[in-house]
């Protein structure tokens, strides 16, 4: 027929009983019951892994977009070894003006060979696709509605913010 949860059943179970160890072995009992196993809700939650620490400069890059902050966004692109940023004011977040932006980093520093970016229109079209795929860019998009995945520009862009207000 089934029985309360851990809690209820040590609740009800003082009520009417007492012996050392009560609460320990009330929790084991209810731990062993193969019928809860049976039905109960898997544990979704992994273990939280880090990026792996790059080995060398602009091996990996993380970008995020700040803004508008005064009618401009920000394009923010981190290297990952060195945390150094790069901050490219723009009026525009296409695809087109955003790869325009890249390229010119690009040009200066060399391509990464992994960028991390959210889910923005501009950074999941077909096009930017094919210019990372083309230029030896393996993209890397995060987590939907999860900002820490990208954490390394999430946390620049939350500084870069309160720097500039």
């Amino acid at each position: 027929r089934g029985h309360p949860g851990i809690d209820r059943m040590r609740s009800l179970a003082r009520t009417l009983v007492y012996w050392p160890n009560i609460d320990d072995q009330i929790s084991a009992l209810v731990r062993a019951c193969q019928e809860c196993a049976s039905v109960a809700k898997a544990d979704t939650k992994t273990k939280l892994q880090s990026w792996p620490t790059p080995e060398k400069p602009w091996q990996r890059v993380h970008a995020d977009f700040a803004g508008p902050i005064n009618d401009t966004y920000f394009l923010l692109v981190v290297d990952s070894f060195s945390k150094w940023p790069e901050i490219i004011p723009t009026k525009r977040t296409t695809t087109a003006s955003t790869i325009s932006i890249l390229r010119k980093i690009f040009a200066r520093f060399g391509n990464p060979e992994v960028m991390v970016t959210d889910n923005g229109p501009q950074l999941t079209s077909d096009t930017f696709e094919q210019f990372c795929e083309s230029n030896g860019i393996m993209h890397l998009k995060t987590a939907p509605f999860h900002p820490q995945s990208n954490g390394q520009a999430e946390r620049f862009v939350d500084t870069f913010k309160r720097t500039v207000k």
